[in-house]
Formats: C-alpha cells, sequence, structure tokens
C-alpha cells in the first residue's frame, strides 16, 4: 500500500485551511451576492452562512482527529456504513471538485482580465492558465505548497484589512446592517437562496480531510488546524462583507465577480489585482492538494485505476496530481461548449457539498457518543437543511451520484484504512 509522508505543521495546516476556504469565494461571493439581492439581503445570508459552519467545522474536526486518513470523508463513510457508503461519498466528491477549482479559475480570471486589458474572451483561457499553475505548483511537492499557502494568509490578511479600512465610514455602514437590521423589505425566499449560494465561502474543511493522513501529531494537530482557521476565516469574511454591503449601499459598483476592486482607488487597482491573483493561485493550490489526495485515496482503494494511487520516490502522489488537471481542462472544456455561467458552478458545488455535510452528520452521530453528539447534530442538521431547502431539481445530480456510487461493484475497494 502506498503511504503519504507527515510533513504538514500545525501552522502550516492553519495555512492549507484557510487557502482551502478561502479566496476566489473572499474575492468573488460578495459581488456575485449583491447581483442576486440587496445589501441587507446578503448581509443576512453571510451571517447565516457563518452560524451554519460552526457545528459542521466542530463535526469535522472531530472526525479528523478520530481518522486522520487520506480518504477523508469517503473513509469516514466507509467506517460508519461499510463499504458501499465510501464508494456512494467517494463518487459525489470526484463529480463536485473537479467544478469547484474550475469555478474558482474562472473569478480569478475575472480580476486578470482588467489587469491584463483584455475582454471577456479571454476569461477562460486565463482560467485554465490558473488551474495549469496549480497542477505545476503540487507537483513541485508540499514545501512548495506550503510555502504558497503561508505567502497567500499574510497577503489575504493584508489585503482585506486594508480594504475595511479605506473608506471606515462605509464598511462601518455594513455592520450596522447585522448590528441594526432593517429586516421590513426583506423576503425569506431570497435569504435562502443567496445563503445557499455564499455556503461556497465556506467550503473548504471537507477538502482539508484529504490532506489529514500528512499532519504530523494527528491527534493533537487537527483539532486546533480547524479551530483556528475557522475563526481566521470567519474574521476576514466579515470585513470584507462590512466592505462590500457598505459600498453597494454608497451606490458603487460592486454587484459583480470582480466587484470587490471597485473599493480600490483607480491608482492602486492593478497591484490589488495582482495581488487578489496570487491569493486565488493559492487557493487553487490548496484545492487541487485536496483533490489530488481524493483522487489518490480512490486510486489506491481501487474505485480508480490503481496507478492514480501510487506514489512516486519522494512520496508524492504524482499520478493523482496530474489526473486532476485532467479533469479540470475537461470541465473548463465543458463550460466553453455549453456556455455554462459561472454562478451555476457555484450552486452545484455548494449544494454537493451540503448534502455530503448532511451525510458526515450520520457518520459523527454513529461514531460518536456524550452530550457533543446530542448538541453538534441537531445544529448541523438543521443549519444544512436550511441552506439545502435553497436549491432545485438540480438535487438529483449529487443523489445520482451516490446511487452510482454505490452500485459499483468493484473488488477490494476500500477508501483507506
Amino acid at each position: 500500500m502506498s503511504k503519504l509522508t507527515p510533513r504538514i505543521s500545525l501552522a502550516t495546516g492553519v495555512a492549507l485551511a484557510v487557502g482551502m476556504v478561502v479566496g476566489s469565494g473572499m474575492f468573488g461571493l460578495p459581488g456575485l451576492a449583491l447581483q442576486a439581492a440587496p445589501p441587507q439581503t446578503t448581509a443576512l445570508a453571510w451571517m447565516i452562512g457563518a452560524s451554519a459552519s460552526v457545528p459542521l467545522v466542530w463535526i469535522f474536526a472531530i472526525l479528523g482527529s478520530r481518522y486522520p486518513s487520506a480518504g477523508g470523508l469517503a473513509h469516514y463513510a466507509e467506517v460508519s456504513l461499510g463499504p458501499a457508503g465510501g464508494r456512494a461519498v467517494t463518487a459525489v466528491l470526484c463529480g463536485t471538485l473537479p467544478i469547484g477549482i474550475p469555478a474558482l479559475a474562472m473569478i480569478g480570471a475575472s480580476y486578470a482580465l482588467p489587469l491584463l486589458g483584455a475582454n471577456d474572451d479571454a476569461l477562460l483561457p486565463i482560467a485554465a492558465l490558473i488551474v495549469l499553475l496549480a497542477v505545476l505548483l503540487n507537483l513541485a511537492g508540499v514545501r512548495t505548497s506550503n510555502a504558497i499557502n503561508g505567502i497567500a494568509l499574510v497577503l489575504m490578511t493584508f489585503a482585506v484589512g486594508l480594504l475595511g479600512l479605506l473608506d471606515l465610514p462605509r464598511t462601518l455602514t455594513g455592520v450596522e446592517l447585522w448590528i441594526h437590521p432593517d429586516v421590513s423589505g426583506v423576503r425569506i425566499a431570497d435569504v435562502w437562496r443567496v445563503s445557499a449560494m455564499l455556503f461556497w465561502a465556506f467550503i473548504g474543511w471537507e477538502s482539508l480531510s484529504f490532506s489529514l493522513e500528512e499532519f504530523r501529531d494527528p491527534q493533537r494537530t487537527i483539532r486546533w488546524v480547524y479551530l483556528l482557521s475557522f475563526v481566521v476565516v470567519a474574521m476576514l469574511y466579515a470585513v470584507l462583507a462590512a466592505a462590500a454591503n457598505g459600498a453597494a449601499l454608497a451606490g458603487l459598483p460592486v454587484d459583480r465577480p470582480e466587484g470587490i476592486a471597485a473599493l480600490v482607488p483607480p491608482g492602486w487597482r492593478g497591484a490589488f489585482c495582482l495581488v487578489i491573483l496570487v491569493i486565488i493561485l493559492a487557493n487553487a493550490n490548496a484545492w487541487v492538494f485536496g483533490t489530488s489526495r481524493l483522487f489518490f485515496a480512490a486510486g489506491d482503494g481501487g474505485l480508480l485505476p490503481r496507478i492514480v494511487g501510487r506514489v512516486d520516490a519522494h512520496g508524492l502522489p504524482r499520478n493523482a496530481i496530474i489526473a486532476t488537471g485532467v479533469c479540470f481542462a475537461g470541465v473548463l472544456a465543458l463550460v466553453a461548449v455549453l456556455h455554462l455561467k459561472l454562478s451555476d458552478l457555484v450552486m452545484i458545488v455548494s449544494q454537493n457539498f451540503l448534502v455530503l455535510y448532511l451525510l458526515s452528520l450520520l457518520f459523527y452521530w454513529r461514531v460518536t457518543s456524550g452530550t457533543m453528539r446530542w448538541v453538534a447534530t441537531p445544529l448541523a442538521l438543521a443549519s444544512s437543511g436550511f441552506l439545502l431547502s435553497g436549491f432545485d431539481f438540480a438535487i438529483v445530480y449529487p443523489i445520482a451520484l451516490l446511487v452510482l456510487g454505490a452500485s459499483i461493484r468493484r473488488p477490494g475497494f476500500s477508501p483507506r484504512p
């Protein structure tokens, strides 16, 4: 059996987790949300999205510290539901992560267009370049990936702090939407819909589960990585959401994927867009890391071709990393041919992960005991159920993947011990 080498410490683990959760969502979702609804509605949706994540992060922290395997969610499913559960979850993940990375690359490309003086025709080629660079960074090894994640975390903190301070009165106006909300014109249906979209902002905890086999001292480190990274993520999003909503109330054109750039003085926008591109590249780098470990575990367990589940002489799952790049290129080609919208990709990924989160509650319930099980599970079930109600018939897609995965009979399959 192939074995990954533990190289990830507490500090690099927090940087990796933050890189998986924020990046494209941080600088793209505020504008997409304001396209869909007015500032007061989006402010409530941001609050719901963050609150809904708390019990889920706790559950992933417990499951991760108990089962630090490259199989991640698939391994949790196999432990609690048997081989069919592991296959079903692996199928959903393999049908979801290859959609998410191209989507975040498209958000990054939207910031690159004004920087390069290009038109919309260059969006997909630039997105493909972002994906290629992320794959190459992963092929360079874990240390290179960790360095990129650390640099990006510093840049993220600096960029968000700067955006919040550039026009502090506007940011404080955005904060007022949480402190003294005016719900007279808010429709619950809109809050549902925008909350479901904004759940993308808090996706990534499940991707971290595929890298846990590479953590040092996992029983001690993993819980702290989840909890500390959530605090960092929540603070970053709160500042950015307040700045964007305050700017929208002031009439600035922030209601588009690259709308955050409107918060920056014109003379600084080129440098700002370049910083965002580095951050989004780090986000793509982190997601490629997680997806390649999923593919590696599925190949090692026999669900994907065995060659994908091998490591090289340095303990790097090189074949799995290359396979992820091929899948991402295929999805971008489908986007071009079918003229798919970025918001469509975001909604598909968000709904699939909500389905997986609901399954994770079942895993948690079956393998734990004590008071926290009775506290965390109902809270996570309520929050996930509320967000899932914002979706439509597209929910058929993850359900079909679950059925397909469970029905596969591959001798000897196991998502990783």
